[in-house]
């Protein structure tokens, strides 16, 4: 039956992250406390925590699904590019939260690193990371194309406070800034990925991006921060536009150039990361009636750790996945 392969490949993946996030933790507060070292000065406490949080689940959950495709693992230079990465992405998102640089420093400091004149220890980091990867990749050119296209939605994304941008614009910010952000990582990994490869690190990073808005609903209420959730109108038409981003992330799993064991067990990867999403709306689906800014903070949030919402992820991830195996079973 394909439940118990389900069930091994979740149950090997939890055990996996659960192992590797503690590892990778360490190595990577080892690795920043001697960085920082160097660059004369802490980050804030915010900024540490969430360069360690998300390399340290990021690296398990994303990264080494990509690298099981291929029947290897992480070497120690790709990690250390990965954290590079979170030590980049995380400085600059709070230059763009906080205000800190303006439009025309955030262009100097991405486009001209080399004789940028950096004011603060983030900005000495970024520019550590920046230069240290822009050094190391491969296909230079094509890793411009997708930086380019990166920090243009990045920039794009400062309309959203007390945002009048159109749904269709909104909707365009959103899936580029997280599928751009996350198609610079294989440039950050040894080999090649196919054109479906690339497709599926970009598809999966604007339903990421998606699903962490759903998730800070109540807080872009209070903030004034336009997404696509705070605009929900039709939370049941949200949840087909949403299921159709899953659906186009599986059909480029099925293209991948693998075998069928290999591909089934990284859908079962990917869709567990969809489930959270739909968690969501499924939520806001109740709630759709309502005016959002009215309700209460343990209405909108999504406690993950209440065992209904545990089942009903692990739920819709293997009914998905035995769609997709009964679609494309056979095509190894």
């Amino acid at each position: 039956m394909y439940f118990f392969e389900f069930a091994r490949n979740i149950i090997f993946k939890l055990i996996h992250i659960l192992f590797n996030r503690r590892r990778e933790a360490r190595w990577a507060k080892q690795y920043l406390n001697n960085l920082l070292e160097k660059l004369n000065g802490p980050l804030t406490d915010g900024a540490y925590r969430k360069i360690i949080v998300s390399y340290s689940i990021y690296l398990p959950m994303i990264i080494d699904s990509f690298a099981d495709l291929r029947g290897r693992k992480i070497s120690q230079n790709e990690r250390e590019r990965i954290l590079l990465y979170f030590i980049c992405s995380t400085t600059f998102d709070d230059f763009l939260d906080e205000r800190t640089l303006s439009s025309e420093a955030l262009y100097a400091i991405s486009w001209a690193p080399e004789t940028f004149q950096p004011a603060s220890i983030e900005e000495r980091a970024f520019l550590y990371g920046h230069l240290a990867l822009k050094q190391q990749v491969r296909l230079q050119q094509e890793y411009q194309t997708v930086t380019q296209k990166l920090f243009r939605a990045q920039i794009d994304s400062l309309q959203q406070l007390h945002s009048t941008l159109s749904d269709a614009e909104l909707e365009r910010i959103t899936l580029e800034k997280g599928g751009y952000a996350v198609l610079l990582c294989p440039f950050y990994l040894d080999g090649e990925s196919s054109v479906a490869e690339k497709n599926c690190w970009y598809q999966i990073g604007g339903i990421i991006q998606l699903t962490n808005d759903l998730f800070d609903i109540w807080k872009d209420l209070q903030a004034g921060v336009s997404t696509l959730p705070v605009r929900i109108k039709d939370a049941a038409a949200f949840q087909a536009f949403f299921l159709g981003l899953v659906t186009q992330l599986e059909t480029e799993i099925a293209r991948l150039p693998f075998s069928l064991s290999r591909k089934r067990r990284f859908l079962t990867n990917m869709l567990a990361i969809c489930s959270f999403g739909e968690r969501a709306i499924t939520q806001l689906k109740k709630n759709q009636q309502q005016d959002l800014h009215r309700l209460p903070r343990k209405t909108l949030i999504v406690d993950m750790e209440r065992p209904e919402n545990i089942l009903h992820c692990l739920r819709f991830a293997y009914r998905r996945c035995l769609q997709w195996k009964r679609r494309y079973g056979t095509r190894g």
